[in-house]
Order: structure tokens, then sequence, then C-alpha cells
């Protein structure tokens, strides 16, 4: 609807008109402005948060690098909304579901009230950061994330509200001919349940109003060329064991890329390229010794 259109409609008062003018802009803006997002972003500086590193331990003449995709520097660079039913999560619950943690379902949640601080997210070279006892080259990421819940956000003291799980979407191109795979991680499950944490170590991590979440995954190097791409749709999620529904709510995405290649070698010049530059270069040296040994000509005395 055109915004003078309300203004030619005589069925209006004027403060019917200036009604309905503040409703098309609130509505406007609603559509306009991006979701309410639960999350804050805390990325430290320095060394410790690199966002890409060298890889270490090569084989001669090869260069490589581990990068963080995405890299935020805000939140909407890597904040995830509750996702829809068509989202690629709920295609890959589903199919993961009779395999993994049967008779399990998954439905869109909404967004919650807390508040999720990132407290590392760094790009590792396993070389430079050693960690038995993996081996090297090798590349990946560090994840350390704090959900701090927010009055009404379910907590493990309120019977009244489901508790909180993480559900993490697994993504890399170890597909056929480097497609992308997915599956809900970890794969395959160490229980029956598709969170990211069994029911003991999540108690282990949380608090009354805290869930922690930590997650350093990697790859090898293991032929050059190499090109790996590894991404993350990590959600909240709440649960009810009895019906075995799962809700799924908002979330963040983080990942890395490993590149590894030969080297560029330098260019070496053609042997007739080589001849022709020493002939000149002798043909110059003579000529300068011919020159020297001519007399010189005396000045003219005024």
């Amino acid at each position: 609807m055109r915004g003078d259109s309300l203004e030619r409609n005589s069925n209006f008062s004027l403060d019917e008109r200036v009604g309905l003018k503040l409703a098309l802009l609130v509505a406007i803006l609603g559509i306009l402005s991006p979701p309410a997002s639960a999350f804050t972003i805390q990325l430290g500086t320095g060394a410790t948060y690199d966002k890409s590193d060298p890889l270490g331990d090569l084989p001669p003449n090869t260069t490589g690098t581990v990068t963080l995709n995405p890299a935020p520097t805000d939140i909407k660079d890597i904040y995830l909304a509750p996702p829809q039913e068509t989202a690629n999560i709920f295609i890959v619950f589903a199919a993961d579901a009779p395999t993994q943690f049967a008779d399990w379902t998954a439905v869109p949640g909404v967004a919650l009230k807390g508040t999720l601080t990132i407290t590392e997210y760094d790009a590792r070279d396993y070389k430079a950061e050693p960690r038995p006892p993996l081996t090297t080259p090798r590349g990946g990421a560090d994840m350390r994330a704090i959900f701090t819940r927010d009055a009404g956000d379910p907590t493990p003291d309120n019977p009244a509200i489901a508790d909180l799980q993480f559900i993490n979407l697994f993504t890399d191109n170890t597909g056929a001919s480097g497609a992308l795979a997915s599956h809900i991680d970890p794969f395959p499950n160490d229980d029956t349940l598709p969170w990211y944490y069994t029911e003991t170590e999540a108690q282990a991590r949380q608090t009354a109003t805290t869930f922690r979440f930590e997650d350093s995954p990697s790859d090898k190097v293991t032929t050059i060329p190499f090109n790996r791409t590894v991404r993350f749709e990590t959600y909240l999620a709440t649960f009810d064991n009895t019906t075995k529904v799962a809700t799924i709510h908002d979330g963040w995405s983080w990942g890395y890329d490993v590149v590894a290649d030969r080297a560029p070698r330098k260019e070496i010049p053609e042997p007739s390229t080589v001849l022709g530059t020493t002939l000149v270069l002798g043909f110059g040296a003579l000529f300068k010794r011919v020159a020297a040994r001519k007399p010189q000509k005396s000045q003219k005395s005024n």
C-alpha cells in the first residue's frame, strides 16, 4: 500500500490515518529488522585469537594455512536465528534419527533471551600449538562459548521448563568428489540422544545459570594439494525425554578451512636467454677494454 493513499481516503479521520501510518511503519521496520538475538559476542585480540595461521611441518616446497570461516567481526556474522522447518538441520536430523537416536523428532522453537559469550574462536596450527597425541601437519579451530540463561530461559532447577542441550550440525567436503556432507555431531553418537554432550557431560558443564560449550576439531593434511572445508551450526535446544521431541532454538555458526599446495616455483631462464645475456655482457666488456686503449685527445689551451 502506498503511503499517500491513506491521505486520500475520506473514510478515515485524521487520528485514524496517523494511527494507520504508525502501524504500517512498525510493520515495515519489523520486516527489515534482523531477528532479536539472544547472544552477545566477545572475541579476544592477539595471537590467542588468530583468524588465520600458517601450517607447519609440511613437506618441502609446500605452503598451507588454516583460516576461520566465518571469521566474525560482529554478531550478525555468525548469529543463527531459530531455523524454519525446511532448514538443513531438520533434514539431517530426520535422516540420522533412525540409526543414531531412534524415535526422536525435531521442531522449530523461538529465540532464547540469554547471552552467549564466545571466549575463544581461534585458528590452530598444531605444529606451533601442539596437542599430543595429534600428529602434524594439521589445522583446525578452538571454540569455547558460555551461554548464560536469562529469566524465563530453561534452567536445571526449573522443572516447569525443559532443560537445555547443545545440538551441533556438522558439514564438511568429504562427500563424493568433494561434495558437502552433513550429520548431527557427534557421529556416531556415544549414546542414543541427539545432543552434542551426553547427559553426564552436560551436567558437568552446567550451573544454575550457565552452560559451557567446548570443541577443538581439526584435520590432518594427508595429500598435496589438500583442501578441507569444515562448518558447524551449533544450536541450543530444549527437549522432552518422554515424547522424544527436540525443540531447536537459536545458535551460531563457525568453522575453518585448511588449504595446502605446492609453493610456486621460481622461474628459471631458458638456456637461450642465459646464452644471449652472457654474449651481450661479454661484448660490453670487450668494448670497454678497446675504448680504454685509445689515446686521449689533448685539450687546446686558451
